[in-house]
């Protein structure tokens, strides 16, 4: 595998460089459309607590629970008891793709479940003369990679000449996080998050050439491991008695990736095998991430709405191998042509019925794709609803399902589509000492 495939496959895997590429470029070095999930992006963030979910993935104003390590650590100054958390999730993907050309039409695509542990945190506050010292650690699902693809392609006017590609990824990113939080007034608290990140991707691709004189088997593993550190800060300020606001600011993260990658080429004709095996290592640094939230706080009713902003622009990336470079500048080059600076915006509510112990929750997020919008035909948008349960006064039970996706096109819209509908269902636990 030459350098330069491996350079653009790396960074697509592992940053938000995602393009649709002529069909064929993707026979020869890239492996198609099937790239183009948000499954693979360290752009979307996968949510990590029921509750925010429920409320369209909000908590940088609203969070008073163990999730507040990821969305807003000054909100864990409200918590005045021991708290231990934990939650699971559940994934259900379906992909849809079409490829016309010519007056063929062609639809495939392929579907994935999984279930996993989404979340564990613990939660402790120390005992103090005047104010709040809460100190927490925990380990959140933050990224997942789960994804599966399928297309076909057949050239203009007939059959004698179809490919069907497939693409099987698992893996993801997990933040374990140490943080503390202190009321500075009785109005304002502050806190900050330490993060080391870890995680995976097993990435596999396979192609098949149906041509009548010569049918042609292609295979492509591609392995990679992460490990990276990062900070959260924030504070949290009570507006009025009935408002509350939230500033968070998520420093640059810098994350080492080491990658190793098989590829192997059959032809049936001449019978021919041909493999190629490559080792490389690089690192990438995500930009900044600014947030901003408002809650309201009622007597049944609590709404919150989030705002968060970051410059794509700014991604860093770099190998470690000098004798890349050509191929890191391609990808420097990628970023500023084709990223962009985006705005995520989350809304929820939730209705409390204290009589039965029972929440009612319902929210909205978008969060658009930081690619040129040449690319995209709908943009990343969700609808979550959910339920929480109080249970003898020191255990919770949260549910929400997340329901939504995104459409991705070729920069000559009509000729490849690619549809991702994600529908995910968590549940969250809490024991309160």
């Amino acid at each position: 595998m030459n350098r330069g495939f491996r350079g653009v496959v790396s960074v697509v895997v592992l940053t938000t460089l995602i393009f649709l590429i002529d069909r064929s470029i993707a026979l020869g070095q890239i492996p198609g459309i099937g790239t183009l999930s948000q499954e693979v992006l360290w752009s979307d963030f996968f949510g990590v607590d029921s509750r925010a979910l429920g409320m369209g993935n909000t908590g940088i104003a609203l969070g008073n629970d163990g999730s507040a390590l990821v969305y807003n650590p000054a909100n864990l100054a409200r918590i005045k008891r021991i708290e231990l958390r934990g939650g699971l999730s559940h994934l259900r993907l379906s992909n849809d793709t079409r490829y016309g050309i010519g007056g063929v039409d062609l639809n495939d695509g392929r579907k994935l479940s999984k279930t996993q542990v989404n979340a564990l945190s613990v939660v402790v506050p120390v005992p103090t003369y005047r104010g709040s010292l809460v100190v927490a650690f925990g380990l959140h699902r933050i990224n997942s990679f789960d994804r599966a693809f399928g297309a076909t392609y057949a050239e203009a006017g007939g059959m004698d000449f179809a490919d069907r590609e497939r693409v099987l990824e698992t893996g993801g990113v997990w933040k374990w996080s140490g943080a503390a939080a202190v009321d500075i007034s009785p109005r304002l608290s502050a806190g900050l998050s330490l993060h080391l990140l870890t995680g995976g991707d097993d990435y596999r691709w396979h192609l098949q050439n149906d041509a009548i004189s010569d049918p042609i088997t292609e295979n492509q593993v591609i392995k990679i491991s992460y490990v990276g550190v990062a900070a959260t800060g924030g504070i949290s300020y009570a507006v009025s008695k009935h408002v509350t606001a939230g500033l968070t600011i998520e420093t640059p993260t810098w994350i080492a990736a080491d990658e190793t990658q098989t590829f192997d080429s059959t032809t049936a004709a001449s019978d021919s095998i041909w493999y190629d095996n490559s080792v490389s290592s690089y690192s990438i640094t995500r930009p900044f991430v600014f947030g901003l939230g408002l809650a309201g706080t009622f007597d049944r009713f609590n709404l919150a709405a989030d705002m968060r902003y970051t410059d794509w622009t700014q991604m860093g990336f770099s190998y470690d191998d000098p004798a890349f470079a050509v191929d890191e500048s391609d990808a420097l080059q990628f970023i500023q042509d084709n990223l962009k600076e985006v705005v995520s915006l989350q809304l929820g509510g939730e209705f409390l019925i204290p009589e039965q112990g029972l929440t009612l929750r319902a929210g909205y997020f978008r969060d658009p794709l930081p690619v040129d919008g040449k690319f995209i035909d709908k943009e990343r948008q969700y609808f979550t609803a959910g339920v929480g349960l109080l249970i003898d006064r020191i255990m919770t039970l949260d549910v929400a399902y997340v329901h939504g996706g995104f459409k991705l096109r070729d920069a000559d819209p009509g000729m490849y589509t690619a549809e991702y509908k994600t529908r995910r269902l968590y549940a969250t636990f809490g024991y309160r000492i």
